[in-house]
């Protein structure tokens, strides 16, 4: 998808939407974007940090403004289930190394509402993948659940399933895999 704003021709180029939703007269979107795409290197996203940015699409003007949320590089970008197509507060997502295209040890949470995020670092050599949040009931609130997702040790050269607490990015279990899981697959939790 590539965007041009109403600042200015700006194009930019997304692979993972966070969510977006309808808020009157506006849509707004949520999302992890790059500023450039396969410009100088052909096989992937290595030309800028990708960051989280809201754009808020005006029908009635037919603009389009963009807003930075958060310029630290990260990918893989994550709701609460329940609320993709509605407001949301809470986000999560994949902390990146260098120039974007390394996983980190690193997730973020974003609190949208406050505009505060909040980090959880799995230590030296391990590496992050997506994680995906269960509820911990139909009705619970946004962030009380497990945050659930694989980490990689390189040292051990396998894969942890990590569970976190939702709210407070504390460790709730780590389940050891005698294997490697690679960087990049999507999952959701389906209960049985």
């Amino acid at each position: 998808m590539a965007y041009r704003g109403d600042r200015g021709c700006r194009p930019r180029t997304l692979f993972h939407p966070l969510n977006a939703y309808d808020d009157g007269d506006t849509i707004v979107l949520e999302v992890v974007r790059h500023a450039k795409m396969f410009e100088r290197e052909p096989h992937g996203p290595t030309e800028g940090a990708p960051a989280l940015a809201r754009w808020t699409v005006d029908l009635a003007a037919g603009k389009v403004r963009e807003e930075d949320l958060d310029d630290r590089p990260q990918e893989f970008p994550r709701v609460d289930e329940r609320l993709v197509g509605r407001r949301h507060r809470y986000g999560y997502a994949l902390g990146l190394a260098g120039r974007g295209a390394t996983p980190s040890d690193t997730i973020l949470k974003h609190d949208l509402v406050r505009g505060t995020t909040t980090t959880r670092s799995f230590g030296k050599g391990r590496e992050a993948g997506e994680f995906v949040l269960e509820p911990n009931e139909p009705g619970a609130a946004e962030d009380d659940g497990a945050l659930m997702g694989f980490v990689y040790d390189a040292a051990t050269g396998r894969s942890d399933l990590m569970l976190l607490d939702a709210g407070s990015l504390e460790t709730v279990a780590s389940i050891h895999l005698p294997v490697r899981v690679p960087h990049g697959f999507h999952g959701n939790w389906v209960p049985a």
